[in-house]
């Protein structure tokens, strides 16, 4: 959302985030007007208190902690955000995906709404598997029962969620939200995804205003703690598992017993500044809380992440192979993009040991297709330019007050609208 919102500044508008309390730090930094929501739910400390909780948990407990999480979310935007929009007076608002709740206030104050899809999209559809899973596309009658039950099993961690946004959508009037409720996400004149179209499965379902951009991302920023002295001149193996899921110290520990006595030296970032470094690490790998990711990608041979979209669209946009490591949430489901275009392989994390690690480390070593494969996607994200475009397809909704579709050319630059102060969840 840092980048997105940047792109949007670029073009002359006024930008502000609401989001949760913890977020103020790293918004401020990036010199953007703040407004907290849902500071009730999130006093200063519990946004990162939950996600500590949630980084010692995996699979089918993860999601559905996080669903009981976001329901805490929904319900301190239906309270707080009418407020803050009729204050604010947003000329167009952009919401999270996941940030639900949003969209049920901007139909009750008919106001402008642009979706933005941060994390793996998460469109319903038969012939393509909840991104929750790691399951391969398949259009047959077996895989399309198969996928349908497990967006039922998906959408029963989301009841907590459906709960707290039914009787606001009664009481308002809106219309009852239905299986595909995700996919059109009303009142939405735009959806904008960082998904690039060609790491997803094929697809037939889309809503008409939905459309893929190219990862947005950040601009890097220098690191100068980093102990830069410390790298040896052997190929780099950048290793980090996020900043949700990295309490699982036993992964950390395996990575370094795969990548010990490799021609190559391990880089391992643990995703919290204060997270204990694991003790003895086999083969003297480079450890520290936060690393400079891009700048660490840039020299990396390989890279071996949990899966998140972020870290896997990085990755691919300088041509680097990668093994994922899946713990929960859309991870499985970028996981299972990663393979299905050749440009790594991954091992869920109940079933990750150091003997498969280091099997699959050695095979995308040695296996130039691998980086050829990565190297043609990062030529492409590389075209796409992907925060402009979306940041574009929002200005041309917003100005115009129309639904942007796949066939609606953007605004000139004078339609543009003259004060534009989106609202974002980070």
């Amino acid at each position: 959302m840092i980048a997105l919102g940047s792109a949007l500044e670029r073009r002359g508008h006024r930008i502000a985030f609401v989001s949760p309390l913890d977020a103020e730090a790293k918004v401020r930094r990036a010199a953007f007007e703040f407004i907290p929501v849902a500071a009730q739910e999130f006093p200063q400390g519990e946004w990162e208190r939950t996600t500590s909780q949630m980084g010692e948990l995996t699979g089918f407990k993860a999601s559905r902690f996080a669903g009981k999480w976001l329901a805490r979310f929904v319900r301190g935007i239906l309270r707080d955000f009418p407020t803050i929009a009729d204050r604010e007076q947003f000329d167009g608002i952009v919401m999270d995906q996941v940030s639900l709740g949003t969209e049920s206030v901007c139909a009750a104050m008919r106001a402008p709404l642009a979706v933005a899809c941060c994390a793996l999209m998460f469109h319903i559809e038969s012939s393509v598997p909840a991104c929750n899973y790691s399951w391969s596309c398949g259009s047959s009658l077996g895989s399309r029962l198969r996928n349908t039950l497990g967006q039922l099993v998906v959408n029963s961690t989301g009841l907590p969620v459906a709960l707290k946004l039914a009787p606001y959508r009664f009481r308002h009037k809106l219309s009852p939200m239905g299986f595909y409720f995700i996919n059109e996400l009303a009142p939405s004149l735009v959806q904008v995804s960082q998904q690039p179209a060609f790491f997803d499965f094929p697809r037939r379902r889309l809503p008409d205003h939905f459309h893929y951009t190219g990862p947005w991302l950040e601009r890097a920023r220098s690191h100068s703690d980093f102990p830069w002295e410390r790298l040896d001149g052997r190929p780099i193996i950048y290793a980090s598992l996020g900043t949700l899921q990295n309490r699982l110290e036993h992964a950390f520990r395996i990575i370094a017993e795969a990548c010990a006595g490799l021609k190559a030296q391990l880089v391992l970032a643990l995703g919290n500044e204060r997270a204990s470094p694991p003790t003895n690490l086999p083969g003297n790998p480079v450890v520290v809380g936060y690393a400079p990711q891009q700048e660490l990608i840039r020299r990396a041979t390989l890279v071996i992440a949990h899966g998140g979209l972020n870290t896997t669209l990085e990755t691919l946009s300088r041509g680097v192979p990668l093994i994922a490591i899946p713990i929960t949430n859309d991870q499985p489901g970028v996981a299972a993009r990663i393979k299905y275009l050749g440009v790594g392989e991954f091992i869920p994390i109940k079933t990750l040991t150091t003997e498969k690690l280091r099997a699959a480390v050695v095979r995308l070593l040695s296996v130039p297709e691998y980086r050829e494969r990565a190297k043609r996607c990062g030529e492409e994200i590389q075209r796409e330019n992907g925060a402009d475009h979306a940041a574009g397809l929002i200005e041309t909704a917003f100005s115009r007050r129309q639904r942007v579709t796949r066939q609606t050319p953007c605004a000139t630059e004078s339609e543009h609208a003259s004060a534009l102060h989106p609202y974002s969840h980070h």
